[in-house]
């Protein structure tokens, strides 16, 4: 298969170095420098995205144009989503944007919103998120703190509706808990990322199994469909 990737920092250089160990070819790599487009994109099967919410209108008009798949790492753009989900559609290319990659990640959405369906209806609890990253992290909350907001308040049908405390110091990659408390006890459900690559190996995966569909994907229903 071959990969554009569409980011210069440590999660692209990540990106490339897996995509190459599981056997594609990154074949064009685009930065601010080396901007994206359309006419570059001739013979790609999937671009992956690790850059900046800025960029996100430019890297979706690249690949809509060109027909070729995407999937983005990048957050931070939650309040374009429903525009770029409708062009994505319309241009019938396959797209998936997750905040987090992870399968860790992944175990802990689904664990978060099956404890709010729980909780809720034991009834008497509160829910809350705490996140931390390292002093570089732009956004905050972390989109993934947001997704776990989201899978809470789902969860519970509306009656959860988590806080959300994020901070940025030191060197974490990445560390989220969501807690239920009440009364009685305290129920948390935890992950902490020990490296990026993590992040990295679960867009190339989502990479292998977008190329050739079409339509907005999540990365939980690519890896469910094998």
């Amino acid at each position: 298969m071959k990969i554009a990737i569409h980011g210069r920092g440590r999660m692209g250089t990540l990106v490339e170095a897996i995509a190459t160990e599981r056997g594609h070819e990154v074949a064009a790599i685009f930065a601010a420098d080396a901007p994206i487009s359309a006419s570059r994109l001739q013979g790609i099967d999937v671009v992956v995205d690790f850059s900046h919410a800025s960029a996100i209108d430019a890297v979706v008009g690249a690949c809509c144009e060109a027909g070729v798949a995407l999937v983005t790492g990048t957050t931070g753009w939650d309040g374009q989503r429903a525009a770029i989900d409708a062009r994505v559609r319309d241009a019938a290319i396959g797209f998936v944007a997750a905040a987090n990659f992870s399968p860790g990640a992944t175990i802990a959405f689904a664990l978060a919103r099956e404890a709010a369906r729980l909780t809720a209806l034991f009834g008497g609890y509160e829910a809350g998120i705490e996140e931390r990253h390292h002093a570089k992290k732009k956004d905050s909350p972390s989109g993934t703190a947001l997704r776990l907001a989201k899978e809470v308040r789902e969860g519970s049908d509306g009656l959860l509706n988590p806080q959300i405390a994020a901070s940025r110091a030191g060197a974490e990659v990445g560390l989220h808990t969501v807690f239920f408390d009440s009364a009685d006890d305290l129920v948390e459900i935890s992950h902490r990322a020990r490296s990026r690559e993590g992040f990295a190996r679960g867009a190339i995966v989502a990479a292998e199994r977008i190329a050739g569909r079409a339509g907005v994907w999540t990365f939980e229903e690519l890896v469910a469909g094998g």
